[in-house]
Order: structure tokens, then sequence, then C-alpha cells
């Protein structure tokens, strides 16, 4: 396996690379420039490409000889969202940023790519470099698209990083079994039967109908569910009403579920609609109700995590490990991998002092990009080690 020194000399590419996405950042499906700067650099080193697939993910095909095929995954997309920080190298796209690392993903699997292809002494088998679109959404997100294409029938293990600000920088994290919750979307109309504001008893409230379903959806999670099963039900939006003395007909609500667990999610949509029927048929109004499943419970499997660890530790030594004690209730499309095969993904820290201390989807998000260098490597040795056995 290499070491840090070994790939150094690409860390000028690399830190070009991700600072160029990171000022042109796209969002969803609509990736195109994105797609196009990946794939002319791909080419540039003789790599083969795929372009387009689903929309304007791509895959980068590198093949060497008999062995494993292995997935190595980055995201492309962008947030919805105007960034805070005045680096010289900040979105130039107002309203879009890159606040969730994605170009540091990009960048250090386009580097890591680039390494394998000239380095093929230290492997063999055949690497697909995926770079997906839409992870942030919208649903069904980019994942699903590339697994439908067929194009990764082949590959035996997947691997990915995403970096965090809650880690210090250039620390690797990872857990067995579930690191990352599921995420699906409820949505809620209420129906009732408006009035003026004075006169109360002629109508059907939905905005008091909305404040006790509130309230009763929490006890699902507080008084119905085991309190060792993790899971959050949280309704981030409401609306209802337009002025201060008319009682509105509707009110909708919408917001989100998350658990590890399959046979939790569909209970909890059970456990919503019980309660959505007891509120408006005591009172005498009517509902709409989706629920929407979208990503799943991203579970690592056990070997790979277990590669993981072997790889940061003999490279990077023991205390650059670090084994996660609780997972995460965000959520990540790369479950649909591990699910169509096996695989692992694994936090990299970045933070490094205050102004790489923001949260993700934070406007002023910032990482230190010495801790790319070592996920490329890390990118690179998972590969070299599939070999070593």
């Amino acid at each position: 396996m290499i070491k840090l020194e070994d790939i150094q000399g690409m860390k000028d590419f690399l830190l070009k690379t991700r600072r160029w996405i990171h000022m042109h950042p796209e969002t969803g499906f609509d990736t195109v420039k994105t797609h196009d700067f990946i794939r002319d650099e791909l080419k540039r080193k003789n790599i083969e490409v795929i372009e387009h697939v689903g929309k304007n993910s791509l895959l980068g095909i590198i093949e060497n000889g008999q062995g494993k095929t292995i997935g190595l995954r980055a995201d492309i997309d962008a947030l919805p969202m105007t960034e805070q920080n005045t680096v010289e190298y900040a979105s130039i796209n107002i309203g879009k940023m890159h606040a969730c690392g994605h170009d540091a993903h990009s960048a250090m699997l386009l580097t890591a790519g680039i390494y394998l292809q000239e380095h093929k002494d230290l492997w063999s088998g055949k690497v697909i470099l995926i770079f997906q679109e839409a992870e942030e959404g919208p649903n069904p997100g980019g994942a699903l698209g590339i697994i439908e294409s067929g194009l990764l029938n082949q590959v035996e293990h997947f691997y990915a990083f995403h970096v965090s600000s809650m880690f210090e920088s250039g620390k690797i994290v990872s857990k067995k079994q579930g690191i990352f919750a599921s995420a699906d979307t409820i949505k809620i109309t209420l129906k009732g039967k408006g009035a003026h504001a004075a006169y109360p008893h002629l109508a059907i409230d939905p905005i008091m109908m909305s404040a006790e379903i509130i309230m009763l959806l929490q006890t699902i999670l507080s008084r119905r569910k085991n309190p060792l099963d993790p899971a959050v039900l949280t309704i981030a939006k409401i609306e209802s009403g337009t002025t201060h003395n008319i009682i509105p007909e509707t009110a909708y609500l919408e917001g989100t579920v998350r658990t590890f667990s399959y046979e939790l999610r569909d209970w909890i949509k059970n456990e919503i609609e019980a309660v959505l029927k007891s509120v408006t048929s005591r009172v005498g109004g009517t509902y709409d109700y989706q629920y929407i499943y979208e990503y799943d419970p991203t579970i690592n499997t056990d070997v790979e995590v277990d590669l993981f660890h072997k790889v940061v530790t003999e490279t990077l030594g023991e205390d650059t490990y670090i084994e996660l004690k609780q997972p995460s209730m965000g959520a990540e499309d790369f479950s649909r991998y591990i699910e169509y095969k096996q695989g692992a993904m694994a936090w990299l820290g970045t933070k490094k002092d205050d102004a790489t201390a923001y949260s993700l989807h934070h406007p002023l998000f910032q990482l230190d990009e010495e801790a790319l260098m070592k996920g490329a490597m890390t990118f690179v040795n998972l590969v070299v080690a599939h070999k070593e056995g």
C-alpha cells in the first residue's frame, strides 16, 4: 500500500480540482458542467468514460488484468443555498453552494483514479469511478439511476467517503452496521371548514387539528416506540391561513421520518395515520396523507469496514482510525449501492480551527484541505489492499 508521501505530488491537482468544482456548484440532476469537467480530466488520462449515466452522472473505468471489481463513489451535486464564505474560489452561482463537501469527494476520487491509472503495478482487477448526481435529491436521488443502468453489475465491493467537521482533520471514522438512517418524507393536508375568527363554533379549525396532531405525533416515539430503537419524527413545515381574522379551510404539514429499521419505518407510517384518523374524525375534519419512502438506511457491511480499518491503521497509524460509537440520523443514497452488493462508507474529518468547524449545510461551511490527501490515498489503498488479500 502507498504512503502519504507517495501521492503528495498530486496535491496541487487535487486542490485545483476541488476549488474549481466548489466555484461552479450545480444542484440535483442538473450537473452538466461538473459532468463535463470530470469527463475531460478522465479522458486526459486515457481513462474510459461512460457519460450521462442516469442523467448527468458518469463512470470512469480502469481495467488492469484479472482481479476484483471495485466501485469507488463520489457525489458531485451541491445545495440550493447562498455561500457566505469570501474565499477566492467561493461559488459564482448565486443560490448554489458546495456546503456538503461533494466538491471534496469528487476531487479525492478523481485524484485517486488518476493515481491508479498511472500506477497499475500496484494493483490488478477493475476499478469503476462513480461520479454521482443528485445525492441531495430530489427523490429518488442519483444512485438509483446508476444501479438501474446495469453498469455496476460486476462490482463486488463499494466504498465512499463523506467529509465532516464533527471530527478532527484527517481522522477517518466508520462503524459496522448502521451508519446513516433512512430518510422518508411525510406530507399531510388537513381539511376543515372555514369561518370568521370571531365565530369559531361555526368552523372546523385545521390549525387546531394540526396543533393537536403535531403533539400527538411525538408521543409515537416517546410513548409507543421501544426507546432502544432510534428514530426521528420531525414536522418541519406548516402552512395555513391568510390573515388574523379568518379560520382557514386547510392546513398543510410536512416533515421527515428517520430510522435504521425497515420494520420500524412501516410501523411509524401506520401510527401516523392512526393519529390523523383519530383527531380528524373526532372534530369532523378529513385528511390527505402521503408517506414517501426515499433513502433507505445505510448499513455498512462488516468485511468492508474491516478493510477500511486495516488500510488506515497500516498507512496512517492506529490513532487515525476512529470507530464510531453512534450512527448519524442523516441519510445517504450510498445505501443503494450497499443494498445492491456490499460496501462501506467512512467519515473523513476536516475540522482544524474555528473557520472549519461550521457544520455541513451551513453557508459558512469550509474544510481543511490537507485532510483530502488522506482521503485520496485511502481510496487508492482500498483497491491495492484487495490485491494483497
